[in-house]
């Protein structure tokens, strides 16, 4: 009876040297699903990227308006293949700066008293350095949009840009008199060749005239567009001929005045029965077969809304040139717009020739839009030409100083003390602020209103 437990003894040990022998030989693979102390001299632990890859453009991708209109993040190789013809000014630009590269002294602000905002680029983000004459209601709304417009293009893109300082003036002419200095501007004269092209204010809104946003804009035009034969069969025009450029507009005037197919128009901005009785939106100018364009002041902010109709534009030959203007086409199988003599004598036998083959008119109208509309006015070409702008300018510009030291007040001491901050407001701020510098916290900029809406102007005046 003894033996009996002394074999079940020595089975049980037995049994359980091997399942010890057995959970060792497992337990490298079976313990290996938790995680490890971290071995140093072994184990590399992935660092943070500061440079992005750039996206690989794909065979078989092409720009779809469609689709893609909207996409303000489109990739270098994206905007390259989408928006090849885009960048001529860009390119004028910086080959006309390639021999004698722009300085830090060319962006200094003092030879412009109003409507100035010097500016920079650092790691992808826009800081306000200096601004001047920008709070009225004409500089205020032009210069906000600008910045805005700047800001969505670069922040859309997950691509490195280049680090960069300059200045953008809001006015319609830069007036660039000197040639100490140079500027990002919405228009150019052919002799301004120190100029830089930038897209104008109203690529972002013009609410003043309607336009609440460029983006809306075009897509209703889209979505309420007719076909060319079922518009109005005339030629219309709204505008004031108190510019700059009265003779063209006189003369457009003039040439159309009592004809059938005119629609033609002057508007008196100061008489508000004048204005009620005669003013048409931008998308109402689309329901007309045929729309005409004319400089004003200097060059005419309408042009890029003419653009979007698929009208037949008609215009004179345009003295001021535009980030897209050279896009435009007078000729040749790509025809985009009709060009008639500076005081439009050709006019009359221009519109009856279109009016008796309207097929013609129509395919030249067709050709601007899958231009324009369709393609190198769209938002996300506008989103491109930004960025390529940013890249351009650092090409042929001088490194920006990024940091400076100043002097604070150091509140343990009740003295100053010397810091190192950066240069400028990120434009987040300033977006807000509308300045460079303020208390905080900041004192009252205005009262608002009972209503809990804010008026364009402070309420205190």
């Amino acid at each position: 009876m003894a033996a009996l437990p002394l074999r079940k003894t020595l089975l049980s040990v037995t049994g359980f040297a091997v399942l010890c022998l057995l959970l060792v030989a497992i337990a490298p693979t079976r313990l290996s699903v938790f995680p490890q102390a971290p071995q140093t001299e072994t184990v590399a632990w992935p660092v943070a990227q500061v440079q992005h890859e750039q996206p690989v453009l794909s065979d078989s991708w092409s720009f779809n308006h469609t689709r893609d209109a909207r996409n303000y993040g489109l990739s270098a190789s994206q905007c390259d293949a989408a928006f090849p013809q885009l960048y001529a000014e860009i390119d004028r630009a910086v080959a006309h700066r390639r021999q004698s590269p722009i300085t830090v002294s060319e962006v200094e602000t003092d030879w412009r008293g109003d409507g100035i905002v010097r500016a920079l680029i650092h790691s992808n983000q826009l800081y306000v350095v200096e601004n001047r004459g920008v709070s009225d209601a004409n500089h205020r709304p032009r210069s906000l949009a600008v910045l805005h417009s700047l800001h969505r293009a670069i922040t859309a893109t997950d691509e490195i840009l280049p680090d960069i300082e300059f200045t953008l003036t809001d006015h319609d002419s830069a007036d660039i008199g000197d040639v100490e200095h140079t500027t990002w501007a919405f228009a150019r004269l052919p002799e301004q060749e120190k100029l830089w092209l930038m897209p104008d204010f109203n690529f972002w809104a013009w609410p003043g005239v309607g336009i609440r946003s460029f983006a809306e804009l075009r897509d209703k035009i889209e979505e309420e567009e007719v076909e060319f034969v079922d518009r109005e069969m005339k030629l219309v025009w709204r505008g004031s001929v108190d510019v700059a450029a009265h003779d063209v507009r006189a003369a457009l005037l003039r040439q159309s005045m009592g004809k059938e197919w005119s629609d033609v128009q002057s508007l008196d901005w100061s008489n508000r029965t004048d204005v009620d009785a005669k003013l048409l939106s931008m998308d109402e100018h689309c329901g007309y077969a045929f729309v005409a364009q004319t400089e004003g002041n200097t060059y005419s902010g309408r042009l890029k809304y003419l653009l979007l109709c698929s009208s037949l534009l008609l215009t004179h030959p345009l003295r001021f040139v535009e980030h897209f203007t050279h896009l435009l086409s007078p000729t040749g199988p790509q025809q985009n717009h009709v060009q008639l003599r500076r005081d439009f004598a050709d006019l009359p036998s221009t519109m009856n020739h279109y009016l008796a083959h309207p097929d013609r008119a129509a395919l030249i109208a067709d050709n601007a839009r899958r231009t324009f509309r369709e393609r190198y006015l769209t938002p996300a070409a506008e989103a491109c030409y930004w960025r390529r702008l940013v890249r351009g300018w650092a090409e042929v510009s001088f490194t920006p100083r990024v940091r400076e030291q100043v002097e604070v007040a150091d509140r343990r001491t009740g003295g100053t003390k010397t810091v190192s901050r950066r240069r400028g407001v990120p434009f987040e701020s300033y977006a807000i602020m509308e300045a460079v510098e303020w208390e905080v916290p900041p004192r009252p900029q205005g009262k608002m209103c009972e209503d809990g809406r804010r008026h364009g102007r402070r309420a205190d005046g």
